[in-house]
Order: structure tokens, then C-alpha cells, then sequence
């Protein structure tokens, strides 16, 4: 086998995927699984063709754009070649290859690329591809709305119904509007789990198969365990009235009973901060235990369409982009890895029709994907729907089960923490890694376990700025900033907290630990720490140890005589897909000495709690492992570039003194930032601020961020709030481009300026004269200072971008805007400048055109960034008549009567 993949891999990207697939459709059993794993080894042995970058310089007529109208007359260098099989190039920009610099598509290297695609020897690939993205813009439904409907009446009446109702929700919504129709929808989705999950309970409740009665006030929850975490946090007394029944056998989801007679508990509270939310994914699952499973296809073979994916000219060019220096090289590594890892096991469910819908449609998102190499949001908006087709694969396979997850976790723990590796070789050290639901849960569960060994409800925390601002009601009653002590035996602890005022100081920790076991006396229970880590940092080379090495490293000999368990706790509805989506999961890792009984009572209930969530049965596992098995790596890496932005916008974008009531500065590695602004109300600044996705999460591949986040402050009001940025993976232009003016205007900090100008701008009543001086100052900045020249134009289009939702009067930023774009927005990202366009037309559409020149040139190159489904919308109400007859005019007219009559 492994000579056929190496044979097939020296022919044409179109020729390998041909041949392997027509050699995966003969084999069965070992075979098959033999060379899809052998294939997924082997790369192409030469480089695919790319698409080269189009010369900048236009044709004398900007009208003609590919979206528009066909051009009357192409100059020389432009026209098709008489062996050229592109016969309607019109039909090339619906791929959507913007880019900020260059709107024209060169032809000639475009008909390459067609040429290396599979089932590309005419037109007909790309006439499909630029079809399917047609249709995606047409109605401006969303993606996974299209998928539902198009699964849901194949998998009715079978067990994988609700495989196809979950498209959409894994991915924590935007509370945005989202425009696009490359996107996610579900109704069923909350914004954040733990606090909002409620209200989606009646439309899951309503499905459910279960003979257990769900009564008003009774809550779902995860665990029949639950209980025991609300003696912790409540006391006995309170327990003794409540019971709690399995919705299903006597684990997983159940229904908590007796609340109602409890007076003065707020119960959603008191569940939030326990981590006792039940798992979506589960409930959904629910609705179809009764259902039959979907009958047998021979008429599709997964397998076959697994390896032509692999070895596809688009696969070919990812793996290129994963292993380049380019903005998308993470995110391209990420999905590299987690489809070469289909081939795990046996691969995927061989004759499943949902399987092979899923395998289609991943198979047109790459596609796009490598297509928009230069528009990023385009490319991490298709790989955000490529997680969904992923989890639907391993879903419908299930390959994976509690032992897979365990050793996963086991081998991810020892490459993170190589010095503890031979003492649990060994046997020396016992490494135990449990399931459970959620990072609260991994919490909660931890300090529940550690108290109850203990007889008491003593802990310690180092310091308050680690905290986690969730954790409130939980740990309200533990004595805060404590120096740890030799009565306080249980410490809680955050490696990277999700609100980063100080760096991590992994030494330290070891410190106080290490001096705090050395009090212990004979017959004391094990020290417990109890460590948060969700954020994990890798090492700097070439020998500088991770975080999770130096914290473990440094207490490996007390954890292996027995003075010391440690408790690891990590979140994965953040990691399961990196940034895209979300699951019920996190991971609790307990280490301790191999046989000893002082420890034998806290690893029994970590085992108890995992059965009992019973989470590594369901559907929600088979991503999970997956993604830890295949992408561990990435994970890192993607933290790592991630941190880039953050540290860019912290130093160049928004730059802000060390001083709590501004914000974070960046802390090494981390990729979030807090900022204030000196007037308050920062998190309904940010809402203006259309271009940033909010989402009550963090790490997501596109940048969003979370408002209402409390400092450290005594007492936190609406006007002390942070906005957590939470950067993700566009270029450093996209950075400048969002932040820049808000940052330089809300510290009234002139570009390239080192000190304030003046008194402090109240953003809420931001004035257009003030935009326009800081304008002014960019072109006069950029003279002296490298960086303000590097972004020149980011910065305008920022402060463009900032006063039209910000500033008043309206009209001068809408002329401070028309004369960006009739001077030049080379380099500016499409987003931008569309949303600027938008913006301008918006305006016009109830008022006459301006006549002057250096406007109108600007209203035609603002039309020419829009595809011509908006530009035909705008054009209807678009009035010229006060325009002139001037030149510009004269185009302007042109462009907007072509667009009016644009099929």
C-alpha cells in the first residue's frame, strides 16, 4: 500500500485523486484501512500551482470588475489565450478572490489552478464552485440553515435525526448580525452555556424521549452527582430536600427535584457556579433513543471520498499554506491534521449517506478555504463550518471510547510535562485523566473532591488578581490573597487566568507549594493543588520547559512520595475546535502517588464522577477525542499566533500605561487583552464596532470580545467594567484596521504620538472635528514613524470606520471617508472596505450625490469593492441627478446604470 501511495503521488493533483480514489473503492477491511492511512502519510511529491498574485495596476476603465459587467474592451496582456478553455470569466469572481490591494483576477494563472483541480478538465469544477457560492449569497441564509434542510428529510425517523438539528450549534453565536450567508444559524443555541442554557431547555424538553416527568422548577442538570457538589456549597441540611432521576438509566442527564421548596436560593446561580449545566449535545440525542438506526448505502463509499479529499489539488495547496510563513498557516495546519486524522481506526462509517454529505460538502468548503487564502475572514468562516462536517463524520463513526480519550489525554499530559514522565512510566506517579463536562464542572468537582477528603472547607488562593470572576458564589467563603499556611491545605490556583493582569508565575507556585508541603506533619492528608489549566503555553527554544512542565516538574518529587495531589483542570468548550466551536466537556487530571491510600477515597470519586457524566457514550466524545488526538499541536500554535495579534494591538493599536483602570497590558503568550475607556461605558462602544464578533467566550479563529468583565476593584460597577479582546487570526492590517482609532482616541493619543494631546474625547459624544485632527496627523506621522507608514491607510480606514458609527455630524465623516477611497485603499482589508462602502451608499440613498469631483471619484471606487448583488440593491435608489458632468460623473453613472441591469 504504501507503495501505490507513493507511485500515486508523483502523478497530477487531478490524476492522484482519480486513481486513489478508483483504487479505495477495491479494497475492504485491513486493506482499506492500510492505505488510507499510508495515503494520509504521503504528500505530493511536487507543488501545486497556485494562484500567483495579480499585478495592482487596473484597466483604464475601473468599471470593468468581474462582478459587474464583462468589459467592452480588454487591453492586450488581458485577453484569453485561443487555447483557453475559460470561456465566461464573468463567472470566476463568484470564489469571491478579493483581496485588499488587487479586486482583478488574473486569468491566465487562474485557468492554472483550474487545471490542477479534480474533475477540472473544462469549466465545469469551477462553474460548480462559483455556483455553490452563488447560491450561498442569494437569499442571505445562512450556511448551516441550507445544511439542515438539506440533511434533515434523509436521516428523519433514524437515530442520526438530530445530527442534522445540532448543524449550526456547535459554534457559540455571534451576537451580532451576521450578513453572510457563509455562516452559522440554530435556534437552539445560548450564548454561554452555563448562564443562558435555560432558555433553550423547553424547546429540548419538548423532544426528549424519557418516561421521567419534568416538572415547572425542576432544573436538568448533568450528573446524578450533582447533589453531592450542592452539599459542599449549600450544606446537608439543604441536600437532604432535593432528588435527583437520570433521565435515561442511571447516569447522564437527569432532573433535579425540590428547589422550589427552598426559598431564597437562586438556584440558576448556585448551578452556574457548580458547572451542573447539562450537555446540549446529549439532550439532542435524547430525542431519537427510541428511533432506528439509518439504513445501509451501498450506493456511497465515505472511504473512497475521504481519499479523494486528501489527495485533491485543494488539499494539496492547504498543506502548502500549513507549512508556509502566511497568515492562515495555523489554521490551515489545524484542519490538515483533523482530516488526515479521519483516517483513524477504520475511517468513516463506509455506506453512511450523512457521511457522505458531510464529505461533499467538506470537499466544497476547502475549496473556499484556499480560494481566499488573501481574505481570511472568508477562508476561518468556512473552516468554522468545516468543524460541523467533521463532527458529523466521527459522529456517525463512532471510532472512539473512554480509553481512547484516557490515553489520548495521558500521552498530551507526559509531551507537555516530559519530566514527570518516567516517574509515571514508572508507576512511581498515578496520572489519572477523567471526562467531565465543563471547566466550572472540572473546577468544582476538584475542590469538592479535595474538601470532602478533608474533612473541611479551607482553601487557599495566592493572590485576587488570578481569579476568576465566574467563581464568586463559589469560593466566596475561602479567604482571599492568604499566603498559603500549614492549616490551609487545599490551594486554587489559575496557570493563565482568563483575565490576564499578571503574567503567570509558574516558579513562584512551586514555591509556596513545595514550602507549604514541607509544614505538613506526620499523618496530614496529602497538600492538594487544585490548577486551572484551560490556557497552556508551549515552551521557548530550544529547551525552555512549558508551563505545565515547570509547574509539575518542580513538584514531581513530592506528588511521587505521597505529600502532594495535584488536580489539573482544563476546559475544552473553548479548545474542542479551537476557537470554532464549543462542547460539554473539559478535562480533570489528578496526580498522585501510585498506591497510596490517603489518595485512594479522591481518586475513587474523580473515577465515580466521570461514570456517572457518562459523557464518553454520546456523540459530543467522538470530537473531543478527536480533536485532542490529531490537534493537540495546534492547539499551542494557534495560542501562540493568536498572542501575536494581541501583543501587536497592545503595543501599536491601542497602547495604554500600566495602570488598572486602562486595562491589561499583554501578558506573554496570552491572547486576550481588557480595556477600558477613562470616560466608562466601554461595552456599548464596542457594540458599535460591527466588524468584531461578540461572543460570551474566548479563543475563536476570528476576533470577538465578551463585555461586563469586573477588575480588580472592591466593589465593581457598570462604569469599572472591562471589555475582554479576545484576538484571533487575521493579519495585523484587520488589528489596525479595528482597534487603532478607538484605542488612539480613547487615550486622545494622536498617531505616532508618544504622550496625550490634550483633555480626554468622551467617545459617547465623539465629535467628527475630533477624527479629523487625529486624520490630519497620520499622513504627518507617517513621515518619521516606520509603523504608522507600514498601516498609513489602515489607520485611515480605522478612524473612517470608527467615526461613521461613533462621530458626529454624519456628514463629514461620510466626506472624510469619500476621500479615502478616491486616493488610495491599497492594503486595506475587502471587509473594511465593504463595510465602509456600504456605509457611504447607506447615506446617499435618501440624499443626492455630491458634485464634487474628489467625492464622486471616491463614490466609484467605493462601488467597485461591492459584489454586484449589493451594488444593484444600492443602485435602485441611488440619485445623480445634482452630480455634473464631470468625468467622474459621467463613471459613476455608468457603473450604477451596469449594476442596475446585472442579472
Amino acid at each position: 500500500m504504501k507503495l501505490i501511495a507513493d507511485q500515486l503521488a508523483e502523478l497530477s493533483p487531478k490524476d492522484r485523486s482519480t486513481m486513489s480514489r478508483l483504487v479505495m473503492a477495491e479494497l475492504m477491511t485491513d486493506q482499506a484501512r492500510d492505505f488510507l492511512k499510508v495515503t494520509a502519510a504521503t504528500r505530493l511529491k511536487h507543488p501545486v500551482v497556485e494562484i500567483q498574485k495579480p499585478p495592482t495596476a487596473q484597466h483604464d476603465n475601473p468599471a470593468h470588475y468581474l462582478d459587474l459587467v464583462p468589459p467592452k474592451n480588454l487591453k492586450k496582456a488581458a485577453t484569453l489565450p485561443k487555447s483557453s478553455k475559460i470561456k465566461d470569466a464573468q463567472l470566476l469572481d463568484a470564489l469571491d478572490l478579493y483581496t485588499a490591494d488587487d479586486r482583478m483576477v488574473k486569468l491566465a494563472a487562474l485557468e492554472q489552478r483550474t487545471d490542477n483541480v479534480a474533475d477540472a478538465s473544462s469549466m465545469g469544477h469551477l462553474k460548480q464552485a462559483a455556483k455553490f457560492v452563488a447560491d450561498l449569497n442569494s437569499g442571505h441564509k445562512a450556511y448551516s440553515a441550507k445544511r439542515r434542510e438539506e440533511l434533515a428529510p434523509e436521516l428523519v425517523g433514524t437515530k442520526q435525526a438530530h445530527l442534522a438539528g445540532q448543524m449550526g450549534f456547535r459554534k457559540a453565536p455571534t451576537q451580532r448580525d451576521d450578513v453572510t450567508s457563509l455562516s452559522t444559524q440554530n435556534d437552539m443555541v445560548t450564548t454561554y452555556w452555563r448562564s443562558t442554557f435555560e432558555k433553550a431547555v423547553p424547546a429540548f424538553v419538548s423532544g426528549l424521549q424519557t418516561k421521567v416527568k419534568i416538572e415547572e422548577g425542576d432544573f436538568l442538570v448533568n450528573s446524578p452527582r450533582v447533589l453531592r457538589k450542592i452539599e459542599m456549597l449549600l450544606g446537608a441540611e439543604v441536600a437532604k430536600k432535593l432528588t435527583v432521576e437520570p433521565l435515561q438509566g442511571r447516569a447522564g442527564v437527569s432532573v433535579l427535584k425540590g428547589t422550589q421548596a427552598i426559598k431564597d436560593i437562586l438556584w440558576p446561580s448556585v448551578l452556574h457556579e457548580l458547572g451542573s449545566a447539562p450537555s446540549a449535545y446529549q439532550l439532542y440525542e435524547l430525542m431519537d433513543v427510541s428511533k432506528k438506526a439509518p439504513p445501509t448505502n451501498f450506493k456511497v463509499d465515505t472511504r473512497a471520498d475521504l481519499i479523494q479529499l486528501m489527495t485533491s489539488s485543494a488539499f494539496s495547496q492547504l498543506q502548502e499554506i500549513a507549512r508556509s510563513s502566511r497568515q492562515l498557516a495555523p489554521v490551515c495546519a489545524m484542519v490538515e491534521n483533523l482530516v488526515l486524522g479521519l483516517t483513524d481506526e477504520l475511517g468513516p462509517d463506509r455506506f453512511d449517506t450523512l457521511t457522505a454529505n458531510a464529505m461533499k460538502s467538506m470537499a466544497q468548503l476547502l475549496d473556499i478555504v484556499v480560494a481566499n487564502e488573501h481574505n481570511p475572514a472568508v477562508s476561518m468562516r468556512a473552516v468554522d463550518l468545516m468543524m460541523d462536517e467533521i463532527g458529523l463524520v466521527v459522529a456517525a463513526a463512532k471510532n472512539y471510547n473512554i480509553v481512547d480519550y484516557r490515553d489520548t489525554m495521558r500521552a498530551i499530559t507526559l509531551e507537555r510535562a516530559p519530566s514527570i514522565e518516567p516517574l509515571v512510566t514508572k508507576e512511581t506517579i498515578q496520572l489519572d485523566n477523567r471526562l467531565v463536562s465543563s471547566g466550572m464542572d472540572s473546577l468544582s468537582t476538584a475542590l469538592h473532591i479535595a474538601l470532602s477528603a478533608r474533612g473541611h472547607d479551607k482553601v487557599a488562593r495566592p493572590t485576587d488578581k488570578v481569579d476568576y470572576f465566574e467563581t464568586g458564589m463559589l469560593l466566596e467563603r475561602l479567604k482571599k490573597g492568604e499566603t498559603v499556611a500549614p492549616a490551609s491545605d487545599v490551594l486554587v490556583a489559575a496557570l493563565n487566568p482568563s483575565t490576564p493582569f499578571i503574567p503567570a508565575d509558574a516558579g513562584k507556585l512551586v514555591k509556596d507549594v513545595q514550602h507549604a508541603v514541607s509544614q505538613r506533619k506526620k499523618g496530614d492528608p496529602p497538600f492538594a493543588l487544585i490548577l486551572d489549566t484551560t490556557i497552556q503555553l508551549p515552551g521557548k527554544p530550544p529547551k525552555d520547559p512549558t508551563q505545565l512542565d515547570e509547574v509539575l516538574g518542580g513538584l514531581k518529587e513530592q506528588i511521587a512520595n505521597g505529600s502532594l495531589e495535584v488536580f489539573l483542570c482544563k476546559s475544552f468548550q473553548k479548545y474542542a475546535s479551537f476557537g470554532t466551536g464549543k462542547v460539554s466537556a473539559a478535562d480533570l487530571t489528578m496526580l498522585s502517588k501510585k498506591g497510596n491510600l490517603d489518595s485512594a477515597f479522591s481518586r475513587a470519586e474523580a473515577l465515580l464522577t466521570e461514570i456517572d457524566l457518562d459523557l464518553a457514550s454520546h456523540d459530543e466524545a467522538q470530537l473531543v477525542i478527536h480533536m485532542l488526538r490529531h490537534g493537540h499541536r495546534d492547539e499551542l500554535s494557534l495560542i501562540t499566533h493568536a498572542a501575536e495579534n494581541a501583543k501587536f494591538v497592545d503595543a501599536f493599536c491601542w497602547p495604554i500605561e500600566a495602570d488598572y483602570a486602562q486595562g491589561s497590558k499583554y501578558v506573554d503568550g496570552i491572547p486576550l487583552l481588557l480595556r477600558s475607556t477613562p470616560t466608562g461605558r466601554v461595552g456599548s462602544l464596542f457594540e458599535h464596532l460591527v466588524q468584531v464578533d461578540l461572543r460570551d467566550s474566548f479563543s475563536f479563529l476570528r476576533t470577538s470580545y465578551v463585555a461586563g468583565i469586573p477588575g480588580p476593584w472592591p466593589e465593581p460597577t457598570t462604569e469599572n467594567m472591562y471589555v475582554r479582546i479576545n484576538t484571533g487570526h487575521e493579519p495585523k492590517e484587520t488589528m489596525v484596521e479595528n482597534f487603532y482609532a478607538f484605542g488612539h482616541l480613547s487615550s486622545n493619543l494622536l498617531p505616532g504620538a508618544t504622550a496625550k494631546s490634550g483633555d480626554t474625547v468622551d467617545l459617547g459624544m465623539l465629535a467628527t472635528s475630533v477624527v479629523a485632527k487625529h486624520l490630519r496627523q497620520v499622513p504627518v506621522a507617517a513621515l518619521t514613524d516606520p509603523m504608522v507608514k507600514q498601516y498609513q491607510n489602515n489607520i485611515i480606514a480605522s478612524y473612517c470606520a470608527f467615526g461613521l458609527q461613533n462621530a458626529t455630524p454624519k456628514l463629514g465623516m461620510v466626506t472624510e471617508t469619500l476621500k479615502f477611497f478616491a486616493h488610495s485603499a491599497d492594503g486595506v482589508s475587502i471587509e473594511t472596505q465593504r463595510y465602509l462602502a456600504r456605509e457611504l451608499f447607506t447615506f446617499y440613498q435618501t440624499r443626492p450625490a455630491p458634485a464634487d469631483t474628489e467625492m464622486l471619484a471616491g463614490l466609484c471606487n467605493a462601488a467597485l469593492v461591492l459584489p454586484a448583488s449589493e451594488l444593484k440593491a444600492f443602485a435602485v435608489k441611488f440619485n445623480l441627478a445634482k452630480a455634473g458632468d464631470s468625468k467622474e460623473a459621467q463613471l459613476l453613472r455608468e457603473i450604477v446604470d451596469r449594476a442596475k441591469r446585472a442579472v
